[in-house]
């Protein structure tokens, strides 16, 4: 830095957070950067609304890349790199638009048509389901980064092509930190009992609910109402308000409260899709489930049921970039559903299926093992080894 650069900018450094002021306002020039290793995202977020700035809080972790746009210390759009994030699949994946649509709006799309046009012009989507759809997919993107741990953030401080665009947001920022951290807390208790968008549940029979006790909103009512012992969440979110997290946490509530419970897939159809390796994938996901059970009957005796699970869902959370665990999460024996496993193997060439399935299912399971043997003793540590090889053994 040049003696004239230096007279131009001082900076203060509290920690890792390193904060540029200029005599000098420049568009697009960094003023604020850091890790979020140090400063949470919470305190990222407290404090570019405390300081009311336009410009963009550009997040990055290994490939990803997300953006959160402000306006004057209020978020009022956000982005990411990642294709699962764009309009489109969020609206596909929160039931808004078929399969067939998106597809169809996918060829229609052109530089200067925005997905979101399309869809609304095709006349697949409202142009308040357009309104919903952005809201909340800005709003999963924000929440997304909540559940990174690492990776580099920087402010670049002005106007940019977000605060222009025909959809602006003004959302509280002190809001967006509560529900996040309140998610963050949520999600790996509800993954436990909801464990993916195919799941079905009937009202428990002869129980009539106190509405006003639950504290449901509209919407949460109706999809009580639309409870039926047929429709999958996938099919719920179809017909109410909701997106796909917010329904899944209000069933776990019903379920919780004993108002609704899960309906037992058919025993003779375990797969929901027709792989046709899905024997020797089967054998192999049956061998890692008795593996993982293994460990968390070993760790949940060592350290209590409560402990445990929170070891074992930050295991789970640590590999959630993975695709193979999209949708995936340990039942209460420690257990995976297996057909999930294997639906997100499907897309893989047939050759690559059962080597991406193990090589994603052992590098869990070492992460389990070394996070597990830092709470047991010499004996349970030397036991629980040895299962796991000999279940590796017969595999091989």
């Amino acid at each position: 830095m040049t003696a004239k650069e230096s007279s131009m900018e001082e900076r203060t450094p509290p920690g890792d957070l390193t904060v540029t002021r200029r005599r000098r306002e420049t568009t697009g020039k960094v003023v604020l950067e850091g890790d979020i290793s140090s400063i949470p995202l919470p305190d990222v977020l407290g404090f570019m609304a405390m300081i009311r700035r336009t410009g963009r809080l550009i997040l990055r972790r290994a490939d990803l890349e997300r953006t959160i746009h402000w306006k004057d210390g209020e978020v009022v759009f956000a982005s990411s790199n990642s294709p699962e994030d764009s309009l489109g699949k969020f609206l596909l994946r929160n039931g808004k638009i078929t399969q067939d649509q998106f597809d169809e709006s996918s060829r229609r799309m052109t530089p200067l048509m925005r997905h979101g046009k399309v869809l609304v012009m095709m006349g697949a989507i409202s142009p308040k389901d357009l309104w919903w759809g952005v809201k909340h997919q800005v709003l999963e993107i924000i929440y997304s980064l909540f559940t990174w741990k690492d990776g580099k953030f920087f402010f670049a401080e002005g106007q940019d092509e977000a605060t222009e665009e025909p959809i602006k947001l003004s959302i509280n920022t002190s809001s967006v930190i509560m529900e996040g951290i309140r998610r963050l807390d949520e999600v790996a208790r509800i993954r436990e009992r909801v464990t993916g968008p195919d799941m079905v549940f009937a009202r428990v029979p002869g129980i009539e609910p106190n509405l006003h006790e639950l504290e449901l909103n509209d919407n949460e009512i109706r999809l009580l109402e639309q409870v039926d012992g047929k429709m999958s969440i996938r099919d719920l979110i179809r017909v109410v308000e909701l997106t796909e997290f917010e329904a899944t946490r209000i069933l776990f509530q019903l379920l919780s409260a004993r108002v609704v419970e899960a309906v037992p897939r058919d025993p003779s159809h375990p797969l929901s899709l027709d792989v046709e390796d899905s024997p020797e994938l089967l054998k192999v996901v049956a061998a890692y489930n008795k593996m993982f059970e293994r460990l968390y009957a070993t760790l949940i005796a060592a350290v209590g049921e409560p402990q445990g699970r929170e070891i074992l869902g930050g295991v789970l959370q640590s590999s959630e970039s993975d695709e193979l665990w999209s949708d995936v999460a340990f039942d209460p024996t420690g257990r995976f559903a297996e057909n999930m496993l294997i639906a997100n193997v499907s897309e893989l060439p047939f050759e690559r299926r059962r080597a991406a399935l193990e090589e994603g299912l052992n590098t869990l399971l070492s992460i389990a093992l070394f996070e597990v043997s830092q709470h047991l003793d010499s004996s349970r540590k030397v036991d629980v080894f040895r299962f796991i090889s000999e279940q590796k053994g017969m595999l091989e």
